[in-house]
């Protein structure tokens, strides 16, 4: 009896040996999908390619797909888990994507794989906050260390157009040949070959502005910090500022062909006329109170990107990020 007391100890870690080696357990019920939206998730940058595509990028490198307008989703793997500040495309298959540390993205076939491409660092600061693409596979990043980037092939090679310096621009636009730059300190740039030089032109402000849109050569919007408004009707020579209507910061700001419209911090959206004299809140904002980094219109209403991801139509908002 106690021989067979003093074997059990071996018995048992013999038993469990055993198991360890040549037992393989079964997996109990079924994996755990990540989810395509997550708690604290925001996304800063929206593409809408076609009438029903969508794509949306954001924090950790995240970039989301949708072919339904937002009715679905697919998360999209990238090869970055930085912070993505905006998205562009020029069509279903081809994007191209920016962000924190400098990270540049493109696709060509639809998203299904993303591949991070290099391009000139600064020696001040790597931060990309806007991306515009353009007919002919051009494209522009703009962002932090006075960066302006421009590729002329789909983003997979890039050039600097402008030189280093200790600001950031936060927005590029162009029509035709002719380019504005806005940025910190309410600094001005415009061009008129295209971005191969830029001038400076003389601001009546120095508070920082978020973003720029024209609606043709010579009348353009841009806004920025504090509900900051300004508009030209001489494409960017001369700017006047316009009585703010919200002390909340508007970080975007788009023409839909009929009006324009404006977002920013605590769920503000603003519209106006052709002109652009006279803003007022956009039933939407009495919706939601939180923060929006780009508006971008389609059909009869318009998508709007920063907390989280909306759809606002006839002035009633829907949620699309659940």
């Amino acid at each position: 009896m106690k021989f067979l007391i003093s074997m059990v100890p071996l018995m048992v870690v013999g038993g469990l040996l055993y198991a360890g080696l040549f037992i393989r357990p079964e997996p109990a019920g079924s994996s755990v999908l990540k989810p395509i939206f997550e708690r604290g998730d925001s996304f800063y940058g929206i593409a809408l390619p076609s009438a029903d595509a969508f794509w949306a990028a954001g924090s950790g490198g995240k970039i989301v797909h949708s072919t339904d307008q937002g009715k679905s989703w697919e998360l999209q793997p990238t090869p970055v888990n930085d912070t993505l500040q905006d998205i562009e495309a020029w069509d279903s298959e081809r994007a191209v994507a920016a962000g924190n540390d400098g990270v540049v993205l493109t696709t060509k076939d639809g998203g299904r794989s993303w591949h991070e491409v290099e391009v000139p660092r600064s020696d001040i600061a790597n931060k990309f906050v806007r991306v515009r693409t353009m007919p002919g596979g051009v494209a522009w990043v703009v962002g932090a260390g006075g960066m302006a980037l421009r590729s002329n092939d789909f983003g997979m090679t890039w050039e600097s157009t402008a030189e280093q310096e200790d600001i950031s621009w936060n927005d590029i636009f162009f029509v035709g040949r002719r380019g504005w730059l806005v940025g910190e300190f309410g600094n001005l740039r415009v061009s008129a070959d295209g971005g191969d030089s830029w001038q400076v032109v003389d601001s009546p402000v120095e508070d920082s502005l978020m973003a720029i849109a024209f609606r043709d050569s010579r009348h353009g919007v841009a806004v920025g910090m504090s509900g900051l408004v300004m508009t030209t009707s001489d494409g960017g020579k001369q700017w006047t500022v316009r009585a703010p209507v919200t002390a909340e910061h508007l970080f975007d700001v788009t023409w839909n062909g009929t009006r324009w419209i404006a977002a920013g911090g605590d769920g503000v959206v603003l519209t106006a006329g052709t002109s652009a004299t006279e803003w007022k809140p956009a039933r939407s904002s009495q919706q939601t109170r939180r923060w929006y980094t780009e508006v971008t219109h389609q059909k009869d209403g318009y998508y709007l990107a920063g907390a989280t991801l909306a759809w606002v139509e006839n002035g009633a908002l829907k949620i699309l990020s659940h």
